[in-house]
């Protein structure tokens, strides 16, 4: 309780006005802080200090704990729907919110039936005999997390991506000892490891990334090439891409804002499907992107093209947006001896993507979606 005040403290110092993935964080956190609570006293008043006269207290406060055992699971499936942007509809909502009826009607019945938990007339608290129940219900949101995820992994980007998908394996894992082995209680300090850790690597992530597509931002990128050419060494060829979306002026003054936001989301999440990994994929600054790849071939840099081209391709074909987006774009191996510094490698780099705009304006390249320069 006392990590999850203190990461309470740090998160509202990290953020002005909350956004609504924040919102589901803090909700996040609330309910853990809220099952850690209930948890504890129904330890103190039901296993460790058991009093005949508390049994009413203790009935309602194990009825709200199990009732609030499903909350992490909902807030974490409108985390991911914030994160990924989605809009969350109220059928959405409203199935997510059923398995929490469920088990509020089989929480607050037990006090009567002992489905789920047992009083006895002395304030001492067991299991009944469907507490099963309860345990099935919970693990349908840790089960179906990932799977959600995995369906829209290509709307995340990657370091988030991993850190949600791993998010319920610690819980789920406690969840199991706790089940096995009676008086073992794992499970809600377990959320709040996985809490610490979405954290550190969402506000880590944040600070490099750029707002509107999620990518790398500019400071990073130079930061990151700054270090790539410092450390250069022959016979291992770093390669740098810049990216700049063609007319994209008039897909703005045509369709709205709106519609040129879409087209550089849509060309960021492309650019983090066809590149290796370990591959620094930035906005560079408004229709312009950047790309800083680990020791590879032109071989293998031609490839990237390519596959960035049918994407294109595909993406045009399909009339999401009426106009079709291409690109031009100039690649540069870093190589040691070409370069005084990195301000004249970058120069170098903005030429070859100027070079790679005159020729996207020429007939012979017509109906391509990518056409490039590389600097020699």
């Amino acid at each position: 309780m006392s990590i999850l005040l203190v990461l309470l403290y740090f998160f509202l110092k990290q953020h002005g006005k909350l956004e609504q993935a924040d919102r589901m964080f803090l909700a996040l956190l609330a309910s853990n802080f809220a099952l850690l609570a209930l948890e504890l006293c129904v330890d103190i008043l039901g296993i460790y200090h058991p009093r005949a006269e508390l049994a009413p207290l203790l009935t309602l406060l194990t009825s709200l704990f199990y009732t609030l055992n499903a909350a992490p699971g909902v807030f974490y499936f409108l985390f991911i729907q914030y994160m990924i942007g989605n809009r969350v509809s109220k059928r959405f909502v409203l199935l997510l919110l059923l398995p929490c009826l469920f088990l509020a009607i089989l929480s607050f019945a037990s006090a009567w039936t002992g489905w789920v938990f047992v009083i006895d007339d002395l304030s001492r608290y067991s299991r009944g005999p469907y507490f099963f129940l309860m345990v099935i219900n919970n693990y349908l949101y840790l089960l179906f997390g990932p799977v959600y995820l995995l369906h829209h992994h290509d709307q995340l980007q990657r370091k988030i991506y991993s850190t949600l998908l791993v998010f319920p394996f610690p819980v789920f894992i406690a969840g199991l000892l706790q089940i096995l082995f009676y008086g073992v209680e794992v499970l809600w300090i377990s959320l709040t490891i996985s809490l610490l850790i979405l954290f550190f690597n969402v506000e880590s992530n944040q600070v490099n990334r750029d707002y509107l597509t999620g990518l790398f931002n500019r400071r990073y990128f130079q930061r990151m090439a700054d270090l790539a050419f410092a450390r250069k060494k022959p016979g291992k060829t770093q390669w740098a891409c810049l990216l700049d979306i063609n007319g994209f002026k008039g897909i703005n003054d045509t369709y709205g804002h709106a519609k040129g936001d879409a087209a550089l989301i849509q060309i960021a999440r492309f650019l983090e499907q066809v590149v290796p990994k370990h591959t620094i994929v930035s906005r560079y600054g408004g229709d312009e992107f950047a790309l800083l790849t680990s020791a590879l071939t032109e071989r293998e840099v031609l490839q990237i093209l390519a596959r960035l081209e049918q994407k294109l391709t595909e993406f045009n074909a399909s009339g999401r947006i009426a106009d079709a987006i291409t690109v031009s774009v100039g690649c540069a191996p870093l190589l040691m001896e070409d370069y005084e510094n990195l301000d004249a490698f970058l120069q170098q780099l903005d030429l070859g993507m100027y070079t790679a705009k005159q020729k996207s304006k020429k007939l012979d390249t017509d109906g391509r979606s990518v056409v490039f320069h590389f600097c020699k």
